[in-house]
């Protein structure tokens, strides 16, 4: 008889056990959240680890997503539209980034941002951001599938959504130009306008890239013939991803036209512009890429010591 009422109490009290982790761990996510503050009662984040303030930090960020999306292209069909492809994910210097290259966009005309967030949901407070920046923009979550590699360059997932994207809700009859731009780069305002009329295939060089302080197509009489950039040798088009753009009706040409997901590093350029172009039918910008106009910069990873949840970084 004791044994059998032992059991019942056993029960019971994991289940509360359960309960408590499960409260506990609300009570936490709540408290480190950027937005639940009140006057001077603030969680102090200092006291914890290292690695686990930074996890709570992204923890407080991550829960107040949602999917959201906005569409606010210029109503002018005399010039190409840009769409601007960006993967991005969270870290310290993410708003910083995108507020660089956001400033940067919002001076070209006819230009669409494509943002695509490396999670399950979105940050409502980069949606806010967003927002404010005055630049026509779609910005959604696409996670990192299961069957990726998990070797191969960030971004892949995130891209190919957002090619999806475009082939959903673009008309293919209106002329549209594809770019990928990372968020950690640097770009002149001259290249937008050079590739704007892209044909098919534009490229020019990118300077602090693959090791080198620029790569670049190398011409003879207006025709590319061969690259300077790292393992040349062993890629058909060994260019950056912020080194070329393309005609947007290629997606509806060449189908399907996506990033392959099991390519080795270094790879995922050449693997796409081999399922629709050739040498020849390279377009050479920025002055017959003699002129840099694009930088693959990098922000430097803060070393941050004390982490504050007052203020959005």
């Amino acid at each position: 008889m004791i044994k059998n009422m032992r059991k019942p109490t056993f029960i019971v009290k994991r289940s509360l056990k359960i309960l408590c982790l499960l409260t506990g761990f609300a009570v936490m996510t709540w408290s480190f959240s950027f937005t639940k503050y009140s006057g001077s009662q603030l969680v102090n984040l200092n006291v914890l680890p290292a690695r686990l303030k930074e996890y709570m930090y992204f923890m407080g960020r991550r829960l107040k997503g949602a999917y959201l999306s906005s569409l606010n292209i210029a109503d002018n069909h005399d010039i190409p539209i840009i769409f601007i492809i960006t993967p991005t994910y969270y870290r310290l210097v993410q708003k910083a980034e995108l507020t660089r290259m956001a400033n940067t966009l919002r001076l070209v005309k006819q230009l669409h941002w494509i943002i695509v967030e490396d999670f399950e949901v979105i940050n409502l407070k980069t949606q806010e951001f967003f927002q404010s920046t005055g630049v026509s923009f779609t910005y959604f979550a696409q996670s990192k599938r299961n069957e990726t590699n998990n070797h191969q360059s960030k971004g892949t997932d995130q891209r190919n959504a957002a090619l999806d994207w475009i082939m959903v809700n673009h008309n293919p009859s209106m002329p549209a130009v594809i770019y990928f731009a990372d968020d950690d780069n640097a770009y002149s305002l001259e290249i937008f306008e050079q590739m704007r009329y892209t044909k098919k295939l534009s490229m020019w060089p990118v300077g602090l890239s693959g090791g080198r302080t620029y790569e670049t197509p190398i011409l003879k009489d207006g025709k590319v013939i061969k690259f300077l950039a790292w393992k040349a040798e062993k890629r058909k088009f060994p260019i950056d991803m912020a080194g070329f753009a393309l005609n947007a009706n290629v997606l509806w040409t060449y189908k399907p036209m996506r990033f392959s997901t099991d390519a080795d590093p270094g790879m995922l350029e050449t693997k796409l512009l081999e399922r629709c172009c050739t040498w020849e039918e390279i377009e050479p910008l920025a002055e017959n890429c003699t002129k840099i106009m694009v930088w693959h910069t990098r922000t430097e990873k803060p070393k941050v010591r004390m982490f504050d949840n007052v203020l959005e970084v």
